[in-house]
């Protein structure tokens, strides 16, 4: 039985934020969750078509997990990674070939550096940035630090595959200063794609998600352990912790280990490295898009 069979007289995804991953993902999902006639969900990310695990557990779980006080609201759900996984497209074309897809664009240099940092805090990586140089010239897939880092800033090649399933005038991009600069223009455009009303205006003056060096990178790793599904100590706190819970106990730790310090910008020659470097394929996204991109190439 196919999801879109199994999820009838469900409500299903109307929109879904796809990525890119540190783009300002979060802060679109938050602004637009304030809609009285919508309704996102808690977690950071909605893992549903993503995670294999979480697929295999079928919608209805999702539903509870995500979207326990459904009121006739349209869904909005959010997963920045999605939009380069052509499985999660595909499942999300089955559960609903109507639905409304969002991805914002950024700098792919500074997307490649925030994500980076990321990791840094989370404890996954402790090599310099300077690596990503020789990480970038390999290109190896199998190299995790070359496709969550350098491969999840190739705008083009994951947009092509998701036009394969999904027709461009249902794909909202967004440039991430965009977001930022005319917060409201962005939002009110999905409003109208959802038919819902587009004057409602969101409290767009709050950044989400934003990245800060932390107090201690051993503990970032002893958190990112603590928080992964498998872990004992995790499963047992649902006993205790129940329903999302356990979610906002997790983003509690993350953010007492965050300072309000912000991480220093790029050193200047990775910076023209990974300008170059991008350069063929900022050109292709601007030939599939119509969008001129031509700006990130200096």
């Amino acid at each position: 039985m196919s999801d879109l069979q199994a999820s009838v007289n469900k409500p299903r995804i109307s929109l879904m934020i796809v990525g890119a991953q540190k783009a300002g993902t979060t802060s679109l999902k938050e602004y637009l969750g304030e809609h009285p006639a919508l309704l996102t969900h808690l977690q950071k990310e909605f893992s549903y078509f993503f995670d294999d695990a979480d697929y295999a557990e079928g919608y209805d779980k999702a539903l509870k997990k995500y979207f326990p006080d459904t009121a006739g609201q349209q869904l909005i759900a959010k997963n920045a990674g999605l939009y380069t996984s052509e499985e999660g497209i595909k499942r999300l074309y089955e559960h609903n070939p109507h639905c409304q897809l969002a991805i914002l664009l950024r700098n792919p240099v500074e997307r490649t550096y925030s994500a980076f940092l990321m990791e840094k805090n989370y404890g996954h990586i402790d090599i310099p940035f300077e690596q990503m140089k020789s990480i970038a010239e390999k290109a190896d897939p199998a190299d995790w630090r070359y496709s969550f880092l350098i491969g999840m800033s190739l705008y083009g090649r994951h947009l092509e595959m998701i036009y394969r399933y999904f027709p461009k005038e249902q794909v909202t991009l967004i440039r991430y200063e965009d977001l930022h600069r005319k917060s409201d223009e962005v939002c009110s455009e999905i409003f109208v794609k959802l038919g819902v009303d587009a004057t409602f205006k969101p409290n767009t003056q709050v950044r989400h998600n934003v990245t800060h060096k932390t107090r201690s990178e051993k503990v970032g790793r002893i958190i990112t352990q603590l928080l992964r599904n498998n872990n004992r100590i995790k499963k047992i706190a649902r006993v205790f912790l129940p329903g999302r819970s356990d979610y906002k106990a997790g983003e509690l730790l993350r953010k007492a280990n965050l300072t309000k310090t912000r991480h220093q910008p790029i050193d200047k020659d990775m910076a023209e490295y990974l300008t170059r470097f991008y350069v063929p394929h900022n050109e292709q996204l601007s030939k599939l898009t119509g969008m001129d991109f031509s700006s990130w190439n200096s």
